[in-house]
């Protein structure tokens, strides 16, 4: 048990770094490598244009982006704008009221001046005349 012991305690005193090379074996040093995970894809959303054209919605057709600070600035001010919406919800709820007509009304198209017996007279009057147009 004592030669195990002694054995045992000078193979861990050898120093681990010192390697035991003979010309006849040479040890080969690799490069060191260097391990990067794949990069992730940029998914760019405008690559492709849609081949489909679509018209637009009730929704597209009403919606109105809102003012950009510079378009407020330029347009005098927030007090201005919030006039506006004020005069445009006092319209909105006018209109509600029983008897409103819209400013703009529809066309009514007046009848014709003559009716079919008073257009043929006309006809018969100006052909005895001799009035030509």
């Amino acid at each position: 048990m004592a030669a195990l012991w002694l054995a045992a305690s000078r193979a861990m005193a050898q120093d681990p770094d010192a390697t035991t090379t003979t010309d006849d074996d040479p040890a080969t040093t690799l490069d060191t490598l260097v391990v990067r995970p794949e990069p992730e894809e940029v998914l760019d959303l405008y690559r492709f244009q849609n081949p489909v054209d679509v018209p637009p919605t009730a929704f597209e057709r009403r919606w109105k982006e809102p003012p950009s600070l510079e378009q407020l600035g330029k347009n005098g001010g927030i007090v201005p704008v919030l006039a506006g919406l004020a005069a445009k919800g006092i319209q909105t709820g006018a209109r509600k009221i029983p008897g409103w007509k819209e400013p703009m009304q529809t066309v009514i198209a007046r009848p014709p001046p003559l009716d079919e017996e008073q257009a043929a007279r006309a006809l018969r009057l100006r052909d005895t005349t001799g009035d030509s147009p």
